[in-house]
């Protein structure tokens, strides 16, 4: 709350330095213009926006689809079920920077090696490549990130009482049908949860890429979240430079609140209904 509040503070701020000397002013809403300025017209901050919607648009509909996939399939108890919840729960307690490098070492190195030796021609490394670096870190925090959705949904689908699934059976509901009008239903709840946190954290998802590139990730890959990062590591001391990242976080902020709002609004209106 502390932060939060000094964050409302910064944004109506200025330090401006004469000589050696830190002058400290105020100002209405000089920072907040320049930051939706640059939001609108600057390179860098409009393909940070872009990335981090694209991210989340692309990641949470397959990790969202994938998630519920393998939920249904773990929960009926199918061929190999058990290895599937190990496999995804692997990710949460390896470390993510392991991951990164192994993952790295496969896109830069195996796949052009296999290419070399299929085709005779060695490309260039996915992520080494900037014309598939998106589509790399993309496919990267898929594969990450589905894993705790996926072992949230099958234990809410695995509460779910044997008797109303036999009850749907008797009364025609199986396969596809059984979890359309069934099983979502009574996991809903747990959808929206994840739906909302999900929209909620647009502007603050890194997408990993400090992991991958340090401080190299370029402007077609990189996030608002990244961003902020990367300046307030920039700014360390330098108050100057905090009161305009306040007022980008500020104006993100009247950005993302509505939106999750108006998803839950809807979700919860239009959702299915047991």
């Amino acid at each position: 709350m502390g932060v939060g509040f000094n964050s409302i503070l910064l944004t109506f701020r200025t330090y401006k330095y004469q000589g050696v000397k830190l002058v400290e002013g105020w100002t209405a809403f000089g920072n907040i213009r320049t930051a939706i300025d640059l939001f609108l017209t600057d390179y860098t901050h409009l393909m940070a926006l872009k990335n981090s919607l694209g991210y989340w648009l692309i990641g949470y509909t397959i990790s969202m689809a994938l998630a519920l996939l393998f939920s249904y399939y773990i929960s009926k108890k199918m061929i190999g079920s058990r290895l599937f919840r190990i496999m995804l729960f692997l990710p949460s307690i390896i470390s993510a920077m392991s991951l990164v490098v192994i993952y790295k070492y496969f896109v830069d190195r195996a796949i052009p090696e296999v290419v070399n030796l299929l085709f005779k021609v060695k490309p260039k490394g996915l992520l080494e490549n900037e014309s598939t670096q998106f589509a790399s870190i993309v496919v990267f925090n898929i594969l990450m990130g589905s894993g705790t959705w996926t072992l949230m949904f099958s234990n809410a689908m695995s509460g779910i009482e044997p008797e109303v699934i036999e009850a749907a059976k008797i009364d025609g509901a199986a396969g596809i049908k059984e979890f359309v009008f069934v099983i979502f239903p009574m996991i809903y709840s747990t959808f929206v949860t994840f739906t909302i946190i999900s929209v909620g954290g647009i502007f603050i998802n890194q997408a990993n890429l400090f992991s991958f590139f340090s401080h190299g990730a370029s402007a077609n890959t990189i996030t608002v979240g990244y961003y902020f990062y990367e300046k307030t590591l920039a700014a360390g001391s330098n108050l100057a430079e905090y009161p305009l990242l306040a007022a980008m976080g500020i104006v993100l902020t009247f950005i993302s609140i509505p939106i999750t709002y108006l998803v839950k609004w809807a979700l919860e209106k239009y959702g299915p209904q047991m």
